[in-house]
């Protein structure tokens, strides 16, 4: 897999970078939150090579990638440069999201920072039980001591981590919200609560509660601090901001917290861990057996994070987690499904791929097993539904319960360990793992494989368009479609010199990964239409324009190479966006030397941003060119 080839055309492909608010990455996925997210083509990301599907869920467009998805972040990274929007896109307006999609876009913004110190925290914590279990170690020995010190200080002092994600994600200082985090659980502080002096503060009595691993207090303290910063910045001048806005929030945040916001929301967390716990009292049986299979469809469609902080708050409420003891069988159970699968297929391709991502999900990733067998296959997926159910029943009747937050697959093991000693529940969390591979497996071997015949599924051919042209109005065909020719002309946008795109020292545009063209050196700062048609696109920044034909060519003219930086300086637009316009019709001006004088690249990408639906895109013309004369050929 080229790493850096996918990230360039998965930017290419969800509308390059004026598109994104903002971008992460989770252990399997890339997350996009996009302005519009009508302009992606799933099925062109899906057909990609190291792709293995795409879910629009939460408010977030995922593109899933499987274990490679870190080195693919970087070079996504690289690509999109100083791109501030990457790291928070509060401060940007995309399409308006659902309640819900809001709160699970949150979750994960919030929790997905800490994820992995948090699963290598429980699985430390879960080893440490194991090894005072069996009695290797006792409470009191130094090893104890201390490798109980690394597993307990993300819990112990959880809501300065939250404080530190919560904030960069609402868009707050960091450590300010590691200040209001590190406020709750101050020693001093938290020596109140169970003491029978009363804490008052300015002569009022605080009701002073033990927030130590606690979840939902600090997010929420951490969402209203960025509210009252956004509206105390409004109100300061520019040269006090940097350190009287903190102040100001600090002093109001955190008594407020300690007074209303940490004791209501507690009270709450409290309430939501008592609901939890009594539907798996309810019947332990019947929980497992809705929840167990189906599990794998939650966290398909990205539900699952919704859970995970009622997860954690329950742990950290009465030390152990129920619902998590039911859901150990169906990683197991895809497990399962996509080595059978694997052990059945002819196919020497597909053999590999059932077998190696079989053994991933043993270890606790999924996705490769979900995306790139079970899901395409559809009957693996059901058997493995199947099996996470009937293994679920056995984790609850075992009752089975996870007392640290730990990873799936065999690294969850040690999270099922009470620290009071191995019991009942122990042996049922693991046996339910055994029956979740055995069932998918046997299901699957037995009844969820196809034939070649059954399997093989026609593809129907058909263009892909990276920019929709629903809304186009132009010369169109009775059907309100673009009219198609057999040839097409792009004249060209500047006066200079043509080159090839190879020329241009940024991938993205070299590799032709957004698509073929030319690149111009321009000797004017004229910038005109290349086609007839509408300006569908105009950057913030001002530096790039894109236009659609009225024959259905999609053109992007980016002047310069990283001249967002500027912001718009140098560039004064005659068009907008919606704009008819006709070859040779002034798009805009640019001042050459002023983005020279900055330090900036002329060369000028003009990309064809649909060239595959074409069967070439060739440059014409003389090597130095006026504004408006033909430059790339096309045909269909």
């Amino acid at each position: 897999m080229d790493h850096r080839q996918l990230a360039a055309d998965v930017l290419r492909s969800v509308g390059g970078r004026e598109n994104i608010n903002k971008v992460t990455h989770c252990v399997t996925r890339l997350r996009f939150e996009l302005k519009n997210s009508k302009i992606p083509n799933a099925e062109e990301i899906k057909k990609m090579d190291g792709v293995l599907t795409v879910i629009q869920q939460g408010g977030q467009y995922q593109v899933v990638i499987g274990n490679q998805v870190v080195p693919v972040f970087n070079e996504l990274s690289s690509l999109l440069g100083d791109m501030s929007n990457t790291e928070s896109g509060n401060d940007v307006q995309g399409e308006k999201k659902s309640l819900f999609d809001r709160f699970t876009s949150m979750i994960s913004g919030v929790f997905t920072p800490v994820m992995g110190a948090l699963a290598a925290s429980g699985i430390i914590k879960g080893l440490l039980a194991c090894l005072s279990a069996f009695g290797v170690l006792t409470a009191t020995d130094g090893t104890y001591i201390v490798l109980n010190a690394i597993g307990d200080a993300l819990f112990y002092f959880f809501p300065i981590f939250l404080g530190s994600s919560a904030a960069k994600y609402f868009g707050l200082n960091q450590y300010v919200g590691m200040i209001i985090g590190g406020s709750m659980v101050y020693p001093t502080l938290m020596a109140f609560v169970s003491s029978e002096e009363q804490l008052t503060f300015l002569g009022l009595p605080m009701n002073m509660m033990n927030y130590t691993s606690s979840v939902f207090p600090a997010i929420v303290a951490v969402w209203i601090a960025s509210l009252l910063n956004r509206v105390i910045e409004k109100r300061i001048p520019q040269g006090f901001k940097y350190f009287l806005a903190p102040f100001i929030v600090l002093l109001i945040t955190v008594p407020l917290t300690l007074f209303i916001i940490g004791p209501v929301i507690s009270y709450l967390s409290n309430g939501l861990a008592d609901i939890t716990t009594a539907i798996y009292n309810f019947n332990p049986i019947l929980a497992g057996l809705v929840l167990g299979g189906p599990w794998i469809l939650i966290v398909m469609f990205g539900l699952h994070w919704a859970f995970i902080p009622i997860f954690i708050n329950n742990m950290a409420t009465t030390g152990f987690d129920s619902l998590m003891g039911l859901l150990a069988a169906n990683q197991f159970a895809m497990a399962g499904a996509a080595l059978a699968f694997g052990l059945r297929a002819r196919d020497k391709q597909m053999k590999t791929l059932g077998i190696s991502t079989g053994g991933t999900a043993l270890l606790g990733v999924s996705e490769p097993a979900l995306y790139g067998v079970l899901l395409p296959q559809k009957k693996p997926l059901i058997m493995a539904i199947i099996g996470g159910s009937v293994g679920g029943v056995i984790g609850g009747a075992f009752l089975s319960k996870v007392y640290a937050f730990a990873p799936s697959g065999v690294f969850g093991i040690p999270g099922a360990v009470n620290p009071q000693g191995i019991d009942a529940g122990f042996y049922g969390y693991v046996l339910q793992m055994v029956v979740g591979l055995v069932v998918g497996f046997i299901l699957t071997y037995l009844w969820g494989y196809k034939t070649r015949s059954e399997s093989t599924e026609s593809t129907p051919q058909s263009s892909v368009n990276s920019v929709s042209v629903s809304d186009v109005r132009g010369p169109n065909n009775d059907s309100g479609s673009p009219i198609q020719k057999a040839e097409m002309t792009v004249h060209s946008p500047l006066s200079g010199e043509v080159v090839e795109l190879t020329r241009v020292a940024d991938e993205a545009f070299s590799s032709e990964a957004m698509g073929k063209g030319i690149a111009i050196i321009p000797s004017g700062g004229t910038v005109v239409s290349p086609v007839e048609g509408v300006v569908t696109t105009i950057t913030k920044s001002r530096h790039a324009i894109a236009v659609i034909g009225n024959d259905g060519v999609e053109v992007l003219i980016h002047v310069g190479l990283d001249t967002v930086k500027l912001k718009g300086e140098g560039f004064t637009l005659k068009v907008q966006e919606g704009d008819q316009v006709n070859v040779g019709d002034v798009m805009m001006e640019v001042d050459l030397a002023k983005i020279k004088e900055r330090g900036f690249e002329l060369i000028t990408p003009v990309i064809i941003t649909n060239s595959g639906n074409y069967s070439s895109v060739n440059r014409i013309g003389a090597r130095n060119i006026s504004a408006g004369a033909p430059v790339i050929a096309i045909k269909v």
